[in-house]
């Protein structure tokens, strides 16, 4: 009687186990739908062909490799994992690896403020000061001496908005646009360009940011700059929540996304991808851990954990990042879940800066999105950013395409080359199975 209790006990357990088993299996494929390129119309071989291009940028020692993602019609129809994490190649790179993404948190981040505009908890034309009082009274630079690098300035036309911090039109600065100026400038105040693992608050560097110059009259002049981290700050105030905990509670949590965040703990460490530069032979060489004062190559799993960038700040998957990019793809929304009214999130990839010139070829500027315009193989109206680390995506609408590929090279010399590689086999994939 004793075996027969045991043996209904064993049974029951494993048909728990197999039930719960298969209830994640089902979960899974709710979540992430797949199909063979061929069954949406795209060439299989002509894909392939993305494996041995990686493998030629490894081999000139250009980059270590690339984890790339590629969906069609709300479907993973290519995933690949080429390359090495380290410089000594014992660590093969893995779908699942965590990249920084650098500035591809600016997309979520600018999500993150439209749902804000959306409740009306901001408008879009409110001054900067209403959230941040520095921002109150803004000056632009007249002169810069380079010998002491003190600078005089004189009291801006009109007072930056929300609207520029969305389409870089604030004149907030970069350091790394211009060193000699901006670096100079943002040094001297212990402002840095990228996420910290430093004991610091995005509170604190945009409150410095609002009393020092504007590069250009706000609205005038599209230039690259701290305009998210400060866009940050304003989700910050206008919702009473810090970054990370808005944009997980409205944006990566609806979206079923678990490895998209500012910061991971440390156990994490080892999904971890190795950063690399390049060096002055144009080759790479994998970084120290410590990269400089303000720097730190494992910011996301140590250190002080406390500075929300929200230009620079988050890290994830691949796989991670397409769900993000699918709800935009489809108006906001993804498997029943909305984070944005479709007609806020066609917004988004629109022209936002009218006349304003572009530096970065013919494209457009939307609300956190580069917006093609006679580009050479994307169709207009594809939208996209990049990262620091030589991240990169693009979202293309006409032919309900999302391309994600995740490297990490710091500031490479060769990103528009691969990128440019990489966009042709895609649409030779297109053309060919039409």
């Amino acid at each position: 009687m004793k075996y027969s209790n045991i043996s209904i006990t064993l049974i029951t357990l494993l048909l728990l186990c197999a039930c719960k088993s298969e209830i994640k299996d089902v979960t899974l494929v709710e979540k992430f739908k797949f199909a063979k390129p061929s069954e949406v119309g795209v060439a299989k071989d002509t894909l392939a062909k993305i494996e041995k291009m990686v493998m030629d940028f490894i081999d000139a020692k250009k980059f270590p490799g690339a984890v790339t993602l590629i969906a069609k019609n709300g479907k993973i129809i290519y995933e690949s994992e080429i390359g090495w994490s380290d410089s000594a190649r014992t660590e093969p790179y893995r779908k699942d690896h965590l990249f920084r993404m650098a500035s591809m948190t600016k997309p979520l981040v600018s999500v993150a403020a439209m749902q804000l505009i959306e409740t009306g908890e901001i408008n879009l034309d409110d001054p900067i000061g209403k959230y941040i009082p520095s921002f109150n009274e803004t000056n632009v630079i007249t002169n810069f001496n380079f010998k002491d690098t003190t600078w005089t300035s004189s009291p801006s036309k009109t007072i930056p908005t929300i609207r520029h911090l969305l389409t870089h039109t604030a004149g907030v600065p970069y350091g790394f646009m211009n060193p000699r100026v901006n670096g100079a400038i943002l040094a001297k105040n212990n402002i840095p360009d990228l996420s910290t693992y430093l004991p610091m608050t995005i509170e604190q560097t945009c409150s410095k940011l609002g009393n020092l110059p504007l590069m250009h009259q706000p609205g005038e002049k599209w230039m690259y700059g701290l305009n998210t981290d400060v866009l940050g700050r304003v989700v910050e105030v206008a919702s009473g929540q810090k970054l990370n905990d808005y944009i997980r509670e409205n944006i990566t949590k609806p979206l079923e996304i678990d490895k998209l965040d500012f910061y991971f703990n440390d156990s994490l460490t080892k999904d971890l991808t190795k950063i690399f530069v390049s060096t002055l032979d144009g080759k790479i060489t994998q970084t120290p851990d410590d990269m400089g004062t303000m720097y730190n190559a494992n910011y996301p799993t140590q250190g002080a954990k406390t500075y929300f960038s929200g230009g620079s700040g988050m890290t994830g998957t691949a796989r991670d990042y397409f769900l993000f990019c699918q709800a935009m793809l489809n108006d906001g929304t993804l498997g029943g879940r909305r984070i944005l009214k479709a007609e806020t999130a066609q917004s988004m990839h629109k022209n936002q800066i009218d006349t304003i010139t572009y530096p970065w070829g013919k494209a457009k500027f939307g609300f956190g999105f580069d917006v093609a315009n006679s580009h050479p193989r994307r169709p207009d109206g594809t939208y996209s950013w990049g990262g620091a680390f030589s991240t990169t995506f693009w979202i293309d609408p006409t032919n309900e395409l999302i391309v994600i590929q995740l490297r990490q090279v710091l500031q490479s010399q060769y990103n528009n080359e691969i990128n440019t590689e990489l966009e042709k086999i895609v649409y030779s994939a297109l053309s060919k199975s039409k």
